[in-house]
């Protein structure tokens, strides 16, 4: 995967502190966030998946959660691998937390 220095971060101490959803997880040197796709490297915050995607589909809008939106379209829809939630039963884990 990609190594690229993250965009939305602030540094604090020795780690830095991601803003990329509501989690703001604080992370150590060489430590991860708990997407585990964001790394603390020398003071600096990367992603790891920059440019990966796992899945990538054309699908009817009506498969989303986009009610009364353009019925009878069609959506892409694309994905990267991991996530930051754990939900139990998740339809998409093999991609999302299993990776």
């Amino acid at each position: 995967m990609a190594l690229k220095e993250a965009m939305r971060y602030t540094t604090e101490d020795a780690k830095v502190r991601c803003a990329i959803c509501a989690h703001q997880c604080s992370i150590a040197e060489d430590g991860y966030g708990v997407c585990r796709t964001r790394q603390n490297r020398d003071g600096k915050l990367y992603t790891l998946i920059y440019g990966a995607v796992s899945s990538a589909h054309v699908d009817p809008i009506e498969k989303k959660p986009l009610y009364h939106f353009f019925p009878g379209s069609l959506v892409f829809s694309l994905g990267t691998i991991s996530c930051n939630f754990r939900c139990k039963h998740c339809q998409n884990w093999s991609i999302s937390i299993n990776g």
